[in-house]
């Protein structure tokens, strides 16, 4: 079956044109853009005009492509950023009616839950209890479990976007805001992560586009292999290593350095913090990347949805 997911973020906007048979998914079209849907959300809880000039944009480009692709089953997901806005249901449906897309708002815990199908899917051979850690613009995603679906799921309210928003906005940051952000993720995970789950796990998966942005740039990639980037295992000493660097340096400065998507250098610090604490809090040595996702979850579940006999 033929399925055309776009997942609006927070931060960026993506698509996946793919066709799903017997419970797998072979990707044939994957996109991604920055528009920064959430811009100033945390404060306002509003969504800012130019933000959705960019979306609609973005989402122009996308409608044609799937139009072309011609898939049995299409669906909009919209997570964090059109969970917290008052404004959110009139948006998505003004997207359907101009784009034909159907849309539904996942909520945190549904989020973290397709973003574990579908990480787990993409890396079959990693065994044993897992958490996989979706870190996004808005708020960051944690499930953990031994099979297809999770035990345990989390969303947290802490995201590259939300974080840079509230505690990093000086650039660079001052050691003082770096510090207050640090506090912050560490004591969130230590009040929503038990103790007796936290040692259970035996290894870590991480997706979507923090750290897999951390793998380009530890790479020195000036072009984007997907390839090289799925399956790598980005250490924790790989990730402060690269907070270090960041720390350093001024958004724009961060833009040249190999790696780093355009859009993202003023947000992927803070993704740094984020993904080293949740290594911290698991007791994790890294994460093992996988660019499977919430929208390879997702696709599976409209297929499911059609009855096309994808297990659960």
């Amino acid at each position: 079956m033929k399925v055309a997911i776009v997942d609006q973020g927070t931060n960026s906007a993506r698509l996946l044109l793919a066709e799903v048979e017997k419970g797998r998914v072979r990707s044939l079209v994957r996109r991604a853009r920055v528009t920064r849907l959430g811009q100033g959300v945390d404060r306002t809880h509003r969504l800012d005009p130019a933000a959705v000039r960019r979306t609609l944009a973005c989402l122009t480009d996308y409608a044609a492509e799937i139009a072309a692709f011609a898939p049995q089953r299409r669906l909009l997901i919209a997570t964090s950023v059109l969970r917290d806005v008052a404004d959110g249901a009139a948006f998505l449906g003004e997207l359907e009616s101009r784009f034909e897309l159907p849309w539904r708002i996942l909520s945190g815990a549904e989020e973290a839950a397709w973003a574990y199908r579908g990480a787990r899917a993409g890396l079959a051979d990693v065994t044993g209890t897992v958490v996989v850690v979706d870190i996004g613009g808005g708020s960051t995603e944690l499930a953990v479990g031994t099979g297809r679906l999770p035990d345990w799921s989390r969303s947290l309210e802490v995201g590259v976007v939300r974080l840079t928003e509230r505690f990093l906005a000086s650039d660079p940051p001052t050691d003082e805001q770096w510090r207050s952000a640090l506090a912050f993720t560490r004591e969130l995970l230590a009040a929503e992560v038990p103790d007796s789950l936290a040692g259970t796990v035996g290894g870590g998966i991480g997706v979507a586009g923090t750290v897999t942005t951390l793998v380009a740039h530890k790479l020195g990639m000036r072009e984007y292999d997907a390839a090289r980037v799925h399956g790598h295992l980005l250490s924790q000493a790989d990730i402060e290593a690269a907070a270090r660097t960041f720390r350093g340096l001024a958004a724009a400065e961060r833009a040249h350095l190999p790696g780093i998507q355009r859009g993202r250098e003023d947000v992927i610090l803070a993704g740094a913090l984020i993904a080293g604490e949740v290594c911290r809090r698991f007791g994790l040595a890294g994460l093992t990347v996988s660019e499977a996702d919430i929208l390879e979850g997702s696709a599976l579940f409209l297929a499911e949805q059609a009855g096309e006999g994808v297990e659960m």
